[in-house]
């Protein structure tokens, strides 16, 4: 299985390299290069019953071929005129392989596959997949060519690679299965086959890639073309369930090692009494959420291994709250607290939100990159002595000069924006030796907060060594936003409504995905925050001071730009999704945001956050062109219909996959070839429920039994799992 892939046959030394530019270097990595879809090819059609749009093969007979020079765009037209006995179809190829015209002599016979479409009053197919006869003329009946590997059968459809034309690449695999299938090993035990009814790996491997009805006659059923499309045969769960089984075995092993380390037990020595003095010292109540999350919080705290836990809760929920009577019980017993947030202005909220809900009561500071030389000196120096107090910074928190002497609780805001590295390090700066084991160290405790829900399915695996609070519960007095979706003439409508606001002395975003028009790149339509700013307060709303805000802007110019803003001094404030986290000014009530088809349903529900923080009704505006594709409309209705950030997340994870909340690079990680974490998601609480029991029986894997389980992850099994940690 770890041949090179250059010696399948068909491969060599050129096309190998393509391949392994394409990270398939083995036989393994090419076997579990799964099918993206599949054409049922296994009934041939007649021309007479071919329909537009939908894909077929039809086995043809060559009436008449040309080459047919396009001089303005310096290439040749390669067409073809085939028939069968019930009327004759075109073909055309815009980009002709070289000498594939000579193969089309007049008698040949082929079959062709492809989607038909409407061309001077017949039926033609743009560049369809030929297969010829057996025969080296290529004369033979079009039947000889229906036990291929491309036709006669249901085929695999594969994600193209580039300088790997599909037939050849289909051919590859063939030839791959026909000779490495049986050197496939199992590495999951038989118990765990035998309770699902799975397939041996091979088997299902081989059916995947190729499948027959032969392979399975016992349930023939469960193999029909409608689920092998849906990817729900017994050979795709065999896959799906093994995929999911091992990385789950590998984040619940990390959270079980995770609770064999120490650290150090908070709130058993004055701690809880202080957070319930800070609780009635606050401006208002908590929420049922909030209380029940503090408690949560509280309980990991006072145990002898550090807490690992992640608070998710909607835009406006609280969490800085609980975040902030967490830190007060480290505190109350001398410990030091840092919160690390991803950027200025949010860090610089949550230290105003500090000094506002709690005032002397909790002692903090603020660190940002911007922070003065003398400031950092008067600073740097009562960390080191372990004075206790929160810390709130940006990823300066990091910076080898900011030693702490008694870090006992890390907290980290919106943490998917944060590289694994970074919360280690972070981490680090806590950690000192065990005085009771030798050689072990004693290591802080950790929350993490996320104003973007996590959907559970996804909790379970990229969070899945993270103990989850959700507060669903939101604060009493907030009225819902009121959300539209504008198109074409509604926009006159939106923006009376806009006017109206702020003739009554409220306050709007208007949010733009560009900073600058030369950053479209091709995508010419895209508006810019710089040109529309200027537009704004020149032509729509003269009357009214707009102001600029984006990430290219000095630090200094964006607080002064903000510090207008919530002073009233600017009505307008025009940015980019800088202001998607951490701005809070409750006197705005509008929200514009344009192109927002170009944006994520959890993002457009972070921005969409950033009003309704106080006592007015308020409106969000979503921008979109008038002729939006389905899935467009369908994903801004979402935002029409709920409010609940949980049930958007949902949305999000169906519609765009994982990357809409790990970031794109650590969705990548997700070592998953076949599984999918909406479509499959029965399957992975199977296989996390067996990896739990699988743990508590045998966590180290020592019983023969699982000694294949064992092989492979001292094998290989750890490598993608490093880049998700999330500790």
């Amino acid at each position: 299985m770890d041949t090179p892939v250059q010696f399948v046959k068909g491969v060599g030394p050129r096309l190998g390299a393509v391949l392994a530019s394409r990270e398939i270097r083995t036989v393994r990595e090419l076997l579990t290069f799964f099918p993206r879809s599949y054409e049922d090819r296994s009934t041939l059609v007649t021309v007479s019953q071919l329909q537009e749009g939908v894909a077929a093969s039809v086995a043809l007979q060559v009436v008449s071929s040309r080459l047919i020079p396009i001089r303005k765009f310096g290439r040749t037209l390669l067409q073809v005129r085939a028939a069968d006995s019930t009327g004759s179809i075109g073909l055309k190829w815009f980009h002709v392989p070289r000498g594939m015209e000579s193969r089309f002599k007049v008698g040949a016979h082929f079959i062709a596959t492809g989607t038909p479409k409407t061309f001077q009053g017949g039926f033609e197919i743009n560049h369809p997949e030929i297969n010829w006869g057996k025969s080296a003329d290529a004369s033979g009946p079009a039947e000889t060519a229906a036990n291929s590997e491309n036709v006669g059968r249901v085929v695999p459809v594969y994600t193209e690679l580039e300088g790997v034309p599909t037939r050849t690449f289909r051919k590859i695999l063939w030839e791959a299965i026909q000779k490495y299938i049986t050197q496939v090993n199992e590495d999951l035990p038989d118990e765990l086959l035998k309770k699902h009814g799975l397939p041996a790996l091979g088997k299902a491997i081989r059916y995947i890639h190729f499948p027959e009805s032969k392979d399975f006659p016992e349930t023939s059923a469960d193999f029909s073309i409608e689920n092998l499309i849906q990817f729900r045969t017994p050979a795709h769960s065999r896959l799906v369930y093994e995929e999911f089984f091992k990385f789950e075995y590998l984040v619940l092993r990390q959270k079980l090692k995770m609770e064999k380390q120490a650290a150090p037990r908070i709130g058993l020595s004055g701690g809880r009494e202080a957070v319930s003095e800070l609780i009635r010292a606050m401006p208002f109540r908590l929420t049922g959420d909030q209380k029940k999350t503090v408690d949560e919080i509280l309980e990991d705290l006072g145990k002898p291994h550090p807490m690992n836990r992640l608070v998710q809760g909607d835009v406006g929920s609280g969490k800085t709250a609980v975040a902030l009577l967490t830190a007060g019980c480290a505190i109350a017993e001398g410990g030091q607290v840092a919160l690390m947030a991803p950027t200025e202005i949010l860090a610089e909220q949550h230290y105003q939100n500090c000094l506002k809900l709690f005032g002397s009561k909790i002692r903090c500071e603020l660190l940002l990159g911007k922070s003065s030389a003398s400031d950092r000196a008067a600073l740097l120096p009562r960390l080191a002595a372990g004075e206790p107090l929160i810390l709130i910074g940006t990823h300066a928190l990091l910076e080898d000069p900011v030693v702490f002497k008694n870090l006992t609780l890390v907290m980290i805001d919106e943490q998917h924006r944060f590289g694994v590295e970074q919360r280690r390090t972070l981490r680090k700066k806590g950690a000192n030796p065990d005085p009771n084991n030798p050689g072990k160290w004693v290591l802080p405790h950790i929350l993490v907060l996320t104003a973007t829900p996590i959907p559970r399915t996804l909790a379970l695996t990229a969070y899945g060594d993270l103990s989850v609070s959700s507060i669903q519960e939101m604060p009493p007095g907030r009225s819902p936003i009121i959300t539209k979706v504008v198109r074409g003439e509604a926009r006159k409508e939106a923006l009376f409504k806009i006017k109206e606001q702020l003739s009554q002395g409220r306050q709007a975003y208007f949010i733009y995905p560009l900073v600058k028009e030369s950053e479209a790149e091709g995508f010419t339509e895209l508006k810019a925050a710089t040109v529309e700013a200027e537009r704004l307060q020149k032509e729509i709303f003269p009357e009214f001071k707009v102001g600029l805000l984006h990430g290219q802007m000095k630090a200094d110019e964006k607080a002064k730009v903000m510090a207008d803003f919530k002073s009233g001094k600017s009505q307008i404030l025009v940015s980019t999704t800088v202001v998607e986290v951490g701005v809070d000014v409750p006197n705005a009530t509008i929200m514009v945001i344009e192109h927002a088809e170009r944006f994520g349903l959890s993002q457009l529900h972070q921005l969409r956050g950033r009003v309704g923080r106080g006592t007015h009704q308020s409106y969000c505006f979503l921008l979109a062109p008038l002729r939006g594709g389905e899935l467009t409309n369908q994903r801004l209705e979402v935002l029409e219909e709920t409010s609940d950030g949980f049930r958007i997340a949902e949305a999000d994870l169906e519609i765009r996959g994982p990357g809409e909340f790990l970031g794109t690079r650590q969705a990548g990680g997700l070592p998953f070839r076949l599984a999918n974490l909406v479509r499959d998601r029965e399957w992975l609480l199977k296989a996390r429920d067996d990896a739990q029991e699988l743990l508590i029986q045998d966590p180290d894997l020592t019983s023969a039994k699982h000694a294949r389980l064992r092989s492979y992850f001292e094998r290989d099994g750890k490598t993608q799992f490093e880049r998700l940690r999330t500790s």
